[in-house]
Order: structure tokens, then sequence, then C-alpha cells
């Protein structure tokens, strides 16, 4: 086929050469297409690369920048708000990380951290007077604050909160009905009842029990046994030869002296020395 044939059947305007036309515009926009997927976009999106994100929670943002571009990553503080404040960790300490740890990422990602903050948020106290201790332990957990000292007082109902302090100063319950504000993160100080009230008995005479009658007549009065001391004494080991407080009438009142129940009893007991 001459030239002249080849063009009339390109560039005529026969139907053979409008359907050849459309034919090499197929094969040319389907080429432009595989050319577009298979090398252009691969090559500008960095298709198929992808990298680990680090495990960097609890670190430094010194240290998860360090982590995070060894890695090939990028990271932006997302939030540093005194509502996230953790007071266990230092300053500018990674709390959370999105996307999280092990996740599989395109290189040059942005990684969003959630950070401590320098101070913590400041929230209202709950009212915590006259309910259980129990039941304050759970409602300051839940508002990220910490139970410090617990002391026991008598009362007639046991571990009923009966005083609140805060930072050395006891808290009232008309400053807590108003919403007294803590900074989140630090320690309430509880006074709850021992359950006991103010019975007390007659302190009873333990001295030429042994250690283990002498405890069990205590747990019997409802008292406890305190401190042991154990001393040299020429006589049967193990009796008890001294207790305090003791049990001898006053010589002024005439009165046997009484201990409130709950309380405990120190004992001095015999260690044999071995002299005759």
């Amino acid at each position: 086929m001459d030239k002249t044939k080849i063009k009339q059947l390109i560039f005529g305007d026969t139907p053979s050469a409008l359907l050849i036309n459309i034919g090499l515009m197929v094969i040319v926009s389907l080429f432009l297409l595989l050319i577009f997927f298979q090398v252009y976009l691969p090559i500008s999106t960095n298709h198929a690369e992808t990298v680990t994100v680090p495990d960097i929670d609890s670190l430094s943002i010194e240290d998860a920048k360090k982590r995070l571009e060894s890695s090939g990553l990028r990271y932006q503080i997302f939030d540093s708000s005194a509502v996230n404040y953790n007071p266990d960790l230092p300053y500018l300490t990674v709390l959370s990380q999105t996307p999280v740890s092990g996740e599989k990422v395109k290189d040059n990602r942005k990684i969003y951290l959630t950070v401590n903050p320098s101070e913590p948020a400041s929230i209202e106290l709950p009212d915590l007077i006259d309910g259980s201790l129990k039941n304050a332990v759970v409602r300051l957990k839940n508002l990220g604050m910490k139970v410090g000292t617990v002391d026991r007082k008598p009362d007639r109902f046991v571990n009923n909160v009966l005083k609140v302090r805060y930072k050395g100063r006891w808290i009232s319950k008309a400053e807590l009905k108003r919403g007294f504000k803590v900074l989140k993160g630090t320690n309430i100080d509880l006074v709850v009842g021992d359950g006991m009230g103010n019975a007390t008995i007659e302190v009873p005479n333990v001295v030429g029990m042994t250690e283990g009658d002498a405890e069990f007549v205590l747990f019997g009065q409802g008292l406890g046994k305190g401190r042991v001391q154990y001393i040299e004494y020429d006589t049967v080991p193990g009796v008890v030869i001294r207790q305090s407080p003791v049990a001898e009438v006053n010589a002024a009142s005439g009165k046997y002296p009484r201990i409130r129940l709950g309380r405990t009893i120190d004992l001095y007991v015999s260690e044999f020395s071995g002299n005759k």
C-alpha cells in the first residue's frame, strides 16, 4: 500500500478513516492512563512505601521527636489542655498519639500528640462528708484525684467520712456545697469513723497470761494487741509480765482505768534468760 492510500485511509473522510481514528484515540488514551497510574501516581504519592508508627508513649517531646524523625515521620502537638494533666509524669510527656503505635502509615506522615500540660486543671471537689469511704475513693479516682491519709476517730458509723482536708486545710461541708476548687491530681485527706463510738471498758488485766491467751482476752473484749516487747526474765518464757496501760486501781479516785473500744494494749513478754 503506497503512502497516498495510507493518508487517504487515515485522514480521509470515509467511514473507514473515522473508525481508524477512533481506534487510535482509544489506544492513546489507554496508554496515557497506564502511564499515569503505574508510573506518575506511585512516584508522586510514594505508593506502597509505608512505615510502622513507633511507640512514643510516656516519652518527652524531644525523645519522641527523635524517634519519629528516625522513622521518617513528623509530629504536631494536638492537645495539651489542663484536663489531661497526669501528676505522675513530667511536663510535656506524651500521653497519647494518633495514629497509634504499630499502625502502618505513609512516609512523612504527621503524628498528632496529646502531651502532659504544665499545670493541672482546677475542678470542684464533691461533697464527700457523711458518705462512705468507698464512695469517696471511687469519686475522687474518677475525678483524677488521689486519696491521701485516712485517719479514724470515734464514731458510731464505720468508714463514714467525717472530715475532708486539702493541702493541710480542713474543708467545711458548706464550702463543698458551694463548689470548692482543687487542682486535679492532688491528694485529699479523709477522716472516717471507726464504728466504735465513744464506748469504753475497764482495762483488762492480762499480766501472768501467756501471750496467746492475752491476745485472745483482748480480742474478746473489743481491744487489740499493740506493740510487743520481749524482756529477759527468770520465769517461764512467753508470759506477760507487764502491760500498758496498766489495769491497777487509781489510788486517788479508787477506780480502775478505762479504755475505748478498738484501742490496743502494749505487752511486755518474758524471754527466758537461761539464768538460775
